[in-house]
């Protein structure tokens, strides 16, 4: 098999930088040779962009499980650009319509959209600290049907820099090109996705100065949602050592939509792009050839919100029995979901979203989900903590009349990439500060690293919900859930 005279320079690079770490160095990966650069963000940190961890699921990949990526000899793979995000069409009306911009916090790709999106991105630092440095994977939110690892504010650098950590973020599919909602033969695309990233830093991360043996999975909404979801499926081979969902758990599930339902709806789609009608599982198999042969853009298209708001069909997670389940309820019971520390919670106003409150709903998918998850974990004697975001600072305002921390205001906080709509005041560089050595030291020492920061185990008949901030605060208290979730969740029982 060929190998470039670039690939044999570039191996000679890496072994002649064994004995001291070269800021962007080229590390063998199982993808091929990456080569990466500094952060312009932070000149010690080595940032490796867009290195693919699965084949492009394009053509017959389309719709298809993620298939592992076999490099070739001599692949030298250029990491100093992000990969595309994965094309969704959620949010194509506010693409084509620039004069009309998205809510702030949507979350929605800033870069190039595409289906051959199967990237990841890794901040490190292995030429100071510790040896093999604990690993952070960072899931996106959306609602399943937007986001990205590309977007500035999911940015590592500075986490890595300041609390020695590797972080890693990864692409998954979305929308109906992630959730088609029919078994062909998966339902859960993206979940699948996920689960080949983490497998993929499973088998390279040593290469980066990472540990696999300290590998913790953190997302917030769907990102949120999906840690808690590979907590239930993945029981026999976990690889991950500590979960954090931020503002979802995998209670938040579509029982909207029945099975009969989605082939319904996968049939319209399918009549849409001239591919015929699709009268049951057992057809899905003859029009697909004809479905995954449609450009990508006849997809997107007839899958995009109209003027109206309505679409052909709801694309997101659905209970398949292997990554999303319908008997949830008797599988906490039974403690069948994987035995790791979680760090649980949300923020106090999650309903605020760029000038929109949801209302009285809130309680029920933020602080009631936060509490469930938690108390599922204490039940099987597994280390589980509880916070509540209430962080208020100028720079994190998106809207009038918005009090509290909206949904995802804590994100930029962890990351330390808060300074886009005006500098950090001084008491906000201290909550930074905090709430970044929380997460880290949660993820160096999941059992214990929390405890060390005098931070309770969650009980529900103790102050033991940690309150992180409030208006122009740093401060870290504990409260009650009577304090903190009012008659809403009613003190969530055992389950």
């Amino acid at each position: 098999m060929r190998v470039t005279l670039a690939a044999v320079l570039l191996s000679v690079l890496v072994g002649e930088s064994q004995a001291g770490w070269k800021v962007g160095e080229p590390v063998l990966t199982t993808s091929g040779l990456a080569v990466g650069r500094a952060s312009s963000k932070r000149s010690g940190v080595s940032e490796y962009l867009g290195i693919p961890f699965a084949l492009p699921p394009t053509g017959e990949q389309r719709w298809a499980p993620p298939k592992q990526l076999n490099s070739s000899d001599g692949k030298v793979i250029n990491a100093t650009k992000y990969g595309p995000s994965c094309a969704e069409s959620a949010s194509l009306p506010y693409r084509l319509n620039p004069s009309s911009p998205p809510p702030a916090n949507i979350g929605a790709a800033e870069n190039e959209q595409d289906e051959d999106c199967l990237y990841l991105n890794i901040w490190t630092k292995p030429q100071t600290g510790e040896k093999k440095k604990a690993v952070m994977i960072w899931i996106y939110g959306g609602a399943f049907l937007v986001g990205s690892a590309a977007n500035a504010v999911y940015n590592g650098a500075s986490l890595a820099d300041d609390e020695d950590v590797v972080l890693v973020s990864l692409n998954y599919r979305l929308g109906v090109l992630g959730f088609p909602g029919v078994n062909i033969p998966e339902k859960n695309l993206g979940l699948l996705d996920q689960r080949a990233g983490v497998e993929w830093i499973r088998d390279n991360i040593g290469q980066f100065g990472g540990d696999p043996n300290r590998m913790i999975l953190f997302g917030q909404s769907a990102g949120g949602a999906s840690v808690d979801f590979f907590s239930y499926a993945w029981t026999e081979d976990p690889i991950i050592s500590g979960f954090i969902p931020q503002s979802g758990s995998a209670s938040i599930i579509r029982t909207d939509i029945t099975t009969n339902n989605s082939l319904s709806l996968w049939s319209d789609l399918s009549k849409t792009l001239g591919c015929g009608a699709v009268t049951s599982e057992a057809t899905i198999a003859n029009a697909l050839p004809c479905m995954r042969a449609a450009p990508a853009e006849a997809v997107l298209n007839a899958t995009a919100p109209n003027s109206s708001g309505s679409t052909i069909g709801t694309w997101g997670p659905m209970i398949d029995g292997k990554t999303v389940f319908a008997d949830l309820e008797a599988r906490s019971a039974d403690g069948r979901f994987v035995k790791a520390p979680m760090l649980v919670g949300n923020t106090n106003n999650e309903g605020a979203t760029s000038g929109t409150v949801v209302g009285s709903l809130q309680a029920r998918l933020s602080n009631c989900a936060s509490a469930e998850a938690a108390q599922i974990r204490r039940d099987a004697d597994v280390p589980a903590w509880r916070y509540v975001y209430s962080g208020e600072f100028p720079n994190q305002i998106i809207g009038q009349n918005i009090t509290g921390a909206w949904h995802g205001a804590e994100i930029a906080l962890i990351f330390g990439n808060t300074g886009v709509r005006g500098p950090d005041t001084e008491i906000e560089k201290k909550l930074i500060k905090k709430i970044q050595s929380a997460w880290s030291g949660f993820a160096k020492d999941p059992k214990h690293g929390l405890s060390q920061l005098g931070w309770p185990l969650y009980n529900a008949q103790g102050e033991t919900v940690v309150v992180i901030g409030g208006k122009d605060s740093d401060e870290i208290t504990f409260e009650s859930p009577s304090v903190t979730d009012g008659n809403a969740c009613n003190t969530p029982p055992s389950v």
